[in-house]
């Protein structure tokens, strides 16, 4: 289900902001930040799906094509080259960049988890 506040980005994946994302449970989320920082001060998105940018960049994620997703890191930088590689080289349709990372959803005060609420994809596992 788009979004429909997000711009399209020249590179083809979409721009949300925290409010865009906040409270949706039809977006698949996913953190590619290093495992530790999802406990550190910003947290992470309560429920979030973790898997490291390089697996993403690398792999794409065992999902369908059409399933929309939101890519988030810290600040926006490493979560905006994986929506880039997710629809470039890996074929999705809906991937949004998460603006800002979770510097930005922390600033706008957007409920985070500083203990571990993330599901863990397994990318080596058979089925994956």
């Amino acid at each position: 289900m788009k979004i429909a506040e997000a711009p399209q980005h020249r590179l083809g994946y979409l721009q949300a902001r925290p409010g865009d994302v906040v409270g949706r449970d039809d977006l698949f989320i996913v953190d590619v930040r290093h495992e530790d920082e999802l406990t550190d001060d910003f947290g992470h998105i309560h429920g979030v799906t973790h898997v490291p940018a390089d697996r993403v960049m690398r792999d794409g994620l065992p999902v369908p094509e059409d399933t929309p997703i939101v890519v988030v890191c810290q600040n926006g930088r490493t979560s905006q080259t994986c929506a880039t590689r997710l629809v470039q080289d890996h074929g999705f349709k809906e991937v949004y960049h998460l603006v800002g990372g979770m510097l930005r959803w922390t600033a706008e005060e957007r409920p985070i988890a500083r203990t571990p609420t993330w599901t863990k994809l397994d990318l080596d596992s058979p089925g994956a």
